[in-house]
């Protein structure tokens, strides 16, 4: 059981659940409504007056037929009442036909009729086998008295709740006047929430199925295209909390979670270059401090030592001792030599990443010439050898001081991209380019020289006079790598 508590945890575990919770009342909520409105808009429609033209009608129909059905009254009685009340009944049928379908919604037996004898004997039912009673008014009843005396339908008496009953009587009189009989029809439907909660009906299990493969389907599709995305997210997190940001999420999708993946892998790669920006300041601002404490301590009695040599040899008179002296001064001095070098070497401000001296260098220059500047410098560009580096600085300082001197240009860019396990430096502008006729200077040469000393370099200068000039250089990142 423990493998599967994550999983009842999960999201998947709680969307399906929430999505099946709301799809059941909804769709309860939305059935009743429905169905309460089309039963108002029914029942509106037979307090109208449908059922009573519609009784009218069948006796009318039933005087036409009696003759023929005397001579077997019962049986004939019996099958024309079973057919009126089937025509009854039917989608579109004589009672009201837009909304019949109504009585097959909510009751097996929503009809009964009766055909009574004037002496209240019943001569035929249908149906023979109802799930309820017909409601027989008597011979000796006010209301069936009058029906016998009156010529057209009369409305009966009828309860509400929990069905709505409506009844009516009407004489069947031949073509002389004469009552033959009388027609009865009672329609009794439930409530729709009676019926609705407790009934149970074929619909039930539909809408259970449809829940179980609406919560199957939603389950599936969370897990392939929401949880195992989130699944990578949450690896890549884990990764990069280690410090390891080489493993990227690389969600190809564009929607929210895809957009939400690459500000994430941007964001990371960010976290690389800051981190790897804030070790190498931290490692400067280490080396400066040595430098200082050095040059405060170590190198000041070095000096002093040096100086109190000097002097002692001064004033010692023998040749010997004064040689041993200018010996210990001798190598005094190579020791002071040696700390002003390497605090030379401490102070230097070449552990900067090539990025951010790039950024300098461009920045400053930029700020001189008055030339709008672009820069497009990747963060993750591994370190380079220390030649390498500087030959890439020594590119930019040509190709900047080429596009202040010669080009007149408004804007300038520089880029510094990874394109696969190669590095490209480009340095454009949008100035006057070079004549097609023109010969290459030095500085041109100096830069095509820098570039194919780099490892697979690769040099390529284009200019024309209405697209300016552009300077772009390729080298591989493997073998250019600071080991």
């Amino acid at each position: 059981m423990k493998p599967l508590r994550p999983q009842l945890r999960g999201l998947i575990f709680k969307l399906g659940l929430f999505y099946v919770l709301l799809s059941l009342p909804c769709l309860v909520l939305v059935e009743s409504a429905l169905l309460i409105y089309e039963f108002e808009d029914f029942m509106g429609a037979i307090d109208a007056g449908a059922l009573l033209r519609a009784s009218e009608h069948g006796a009318r129909d039933l005087a036409e037929v009696w003759p023929s059905a005397a001579q077997d009254e019962a049986r004939g009685l019996s099958t024309w009442t079973g057919a009126w009340v089937l025509r009854l009944q039917r989608p579109r049928g004589e009672l009201v036909r837009d909304e019949s379908f109504m009585l097959e919604e909510l009751a097996l037996d929503p009809i009964a009729a009766a055909v009574m004898a004037p002496d209240g004997r019943v001569l035929a039912k249908s149906p023979a086998q109802a799930t309820w009673q017909l409601e027989l008014p008597r011979a000796g009843d006010a209301e069936f008295r009058a029906a016998l005396a009156g010529g057209a339908a009369q409305s009966l008496s009828g309860a509400d709740s929990p069905y709505r009953i409506r009844r009516v009587l009407t004489p069947v009189r031949d073509a002389g006047g004469t009552v033959r009989g009388l027609l009865l029809v009672e329609l009794r439907l439930p409530l729709p929430w009676h019926r609705f909660l407790l009934d149970l009906s074929l619909e039930w299990p539909i809408v259970l199925g449809y829940l179980l493969v609406f919560g199957v389907a939603s389950s599936l599709f969370l897990a392939t295209w929401v949880t195992r995305r989130l699944g990578r997210v949450a690896k890549a997190a884990t990764a990069w909390s280690r410090g390891d940001f080489a493993n990227l999420i690389a969600d190809p999708s564009r929607d929210e979670l895809g957009r939400l993946s690459a500000l994430l892998d941007a964001m990371a790669l960010e976290l690389k270059a800051l981190m790897r920006s804030r070790a190498q300041l931290a490692t400067l601002a280490e080396r400066q401090r040595l430098a200082r404490d050095l040059h405060d301590t170590v190198k000041q009695k070095a000096f002093a030592l040096n100086l109190q040599l000097a002097t002692a040899r001064r004033q010692l008179g023998t040749p010997a001792g004064a040689e041993r002296l200018a010996q210990a001064e001798r190598l005094s001095q190579q020791i002071q030599q040696e700390l002003v070098q390497m605090l030379d070497e401490l102070k230097t401000t070449d552990a900067l990443p090539l990025p951010e001296r790039l950024r300098a260098r461009a920045e400053d220059w930029a700020q001189i010439s008055g030339v709008a500047l672009t820069l497009d410098l990747d963060a993750s560009v591994p370190p380079l050898a220390p030649a390498h580096e500087d030959a890439l600085l020594r590119v930019l300082d040509e190709a900047l001081a080429n596009v202040l001197r010669h080009s007149g240009a408004r804007r300038a860019l520089v880029r510094l991209a990874m394109e696969g396990d190669a590095l490209a430096f480009e340095i454009a502008d949008d100035g006057r380019g070079a004549r097609s006729d023109a010969r290459p200077g030095m500085g041109l040469s100096n830069m095509r020289e820098r570039a194919l000393s780099l490892p697979a370099g690769q040099f390529e200068f284009t200019s024309s006079a209405d697209r300016g000039t552009r300077v772009s250089l390729r080298f591989s990142a493997t073998g250019a790598s600071a080991s």
